[in-house]
């Protein structure tokens, strides 16, 4: 230190100041700008929201590939603070990477907390993921409708009483919005016949009805439409977590199957049977989302739709948070409503949900708008709304999350010791001891002002700082 006192003191002063100016100018570009370098290109632009959450999955089972993960949310909060529309948009999510993470929301105006399904690409076993919800959206692009769907994971199901008004035995159509996840949770039977069969809609029992969906077969999937005895199919070609248009029409005798409005295949059957079953969605379909389905009947004439679902947020309510019940409305205006069962064990995950800014809009808060966004059984373990594009936050966070030690005492801790690099290296080249005190606290603020720790901790050591010096003149004046 003596050697470097020496340097600086023969150093210009016009030098020392642009120093001293340099690291004002980094560290205020790093405070509000550091987003924008971290999001080019990203699916997920953190700039077009005003809030954030960060929800941690400690997955303590084994690794599992596109699990659903349920968090419960009160969306009525979320709606009344503007942070989501009538429509469940204005909301995004996405892992460390900023590419979206799918997930379905629903029951948007329930004033109590209800399941928000996430469906992360992975989660290793023993590990903890952390995934961040954006809320608030300013963009445009976010404003409109969102396409919610419905996530059909295993022994996942959407059932339909019976109506006459299924019996129907000509000029119909079975037509969804599909997207497939994940080809490993197919059992894809090899060197048999048989196939691993997803029905999307499903009122076919014994060679009688009609249905159409996704089966797996020798390590491929095919798209299929069976009417009566007849089945027809085709491969699937569109990719996985790639949207696409499955369509399946009958008029008798020909059976025709679309994607993307192209024709894929065509076959024949004999005039179609009746029988009294219920109408079934998702029945054995694995990990697929299903965006909308509907059925339509007439399509030589008037093509009326008898049923449509879009699986739309505010279409959705749950019923039961524990045995994960719920209703889905039918919005062809004909009271075809279902009632959807899922079987997705939770007992694997542990969440810890955290709050943090995204923005220099968020510089100042308001406490208000961070209650009842989430229900009281999850553990927030975040002082306040943490920025975490700071460099080497990844970092820090994995070691709070890791050591043992209070979060807040370590974010400090490491801010406190940038905090006495920089107010030495001040001191030495001023000679100012209430600059340095000022450079020493502004650093501090720096890090509770992105969250990491109360404000009563820069408060304290500054004024610590303060009193130490003010003692020191009064004793230095009196001897």
């Amino acid at each position: 230190m003596k050697t470097l006192d020496i340097k600086i003191r023969k150093t210009p002063l016009s030098l020392k100041y642009g120093v001293i100016l340099f690291l004002a100018i980094g560290g205020f570009t790093l405070g509000i700008f550091n987003m924008n370098n971290n999001c080019i290109n990203a699916a997920v632009n953190p700039n077009e929201f005003c809030a954030a959450v960060t929800i941690g999955i400690q997955n303590q089972g084994l690794e599992k590939n596109y699990p659903p993960v349920r968090v419960p949310f009160v969306s009525e909060s979320l709606e009344n603070q503007n942070y989501i529309n009538n429509f469940g948009s204005q909301v995004e999510i996405a892992d460390s990477t900023f590419e979206s993470i799918s997930f379905m929301n629903q029951e948007l105006n329930s004033n109590t907390s209800a399941g928000w399904w996430i469906v992360p690409p992975i989660l290793p076993s023993q590990t903890r993921t952390n995934l961040n919800m954006y809320l608030g959206s300013d963009s445009p692009t976010w404003e409109s409708w969102r396409d919610n769907g419905f996530y059909f994971y295993t022994n996942d199901l959407v059932t339909v009483p019976n109506s006459v008004n299924f019996n129907i035995t000509d000029n119909l159509s079975l037509e969804a919005d599909v997207m497939i996840t994940n080809l490993n949770a197919w059992t894809c039977p090899t060197g048999t016949p048989a196939a691993d069969t997803g029905f999307i809609i499903d009122r076919w029992d014994s060679d009688s009805g009609f249905a159409f969906g996704v089966e797996c077969e020798e390590q491929t999937l095919y798209n299929f439409a069976q009417f009566e005895g007849t089945k027809v199919r085709s491969v699937v070609t569109t990719g996985y977590n790639t949207r696409y248009n499955l369509k399946a029409e009958y008029i008798n005798p020909n059976i025709n199957l679309y994607v993307d409005d192209v024709l894929k295949n065509t076959g024949t059957s004999g005039s179609l049977t009746t029988n009294n079953t219920d109408l079934t969605i998702g029945n054995n379909l694995n990990s697929t989302w299903v965006l909308n389905t509907q059925l339509s009947k007439n399509i030589t004439s008037t093509n009326d739709i008898e049923l449509r679902f879009n699986f739309d947020a505010n279409d959705m309510n749950e019923t039961d948070g524990t045995t994960y019940l719920g209703t889905v409305a039918d919005v062809s205006g004909n009271d075809h409503n279902g009632v959807y069962s899922m079987d997705r064990p939770q007992t694997d995950y542990q969440l810890n949900i955290s709050t943090f800014r995204t923005g220099i809009q968020n510089f100042v808060t308001n406490p208000e708008l961070d209650k009842n966004i989430v229900s009281s059984g999850l553990n927030m373990e975040s002082p306040g709304n943490e920025n975490n594009f700071l460099p080497f936050y990844s970092l820090l966070n994995n070691a709070a999350s890791t050591m043992g030690v209070p979060r807040q005492m370590l974010f400090a801790g490491v801010f406190t010791i940038i905090s006495m690099i920089t107010a030495s290296v001040v001191l030495l080249a001023t000679k100012a001891v209430p600059l340095a005190i000022g450079t020493y606290g502004v650093v501090m603020a720096f890090g509770f002002v992105n969250g990491f720790y109360d404000y009563w901790v820069a408060m304290a050591v500054v004024a610590l700082l303060i009193m130490v010096y003010t003692s020191s003149k009064y004793m230095e004046s009196n001897f």
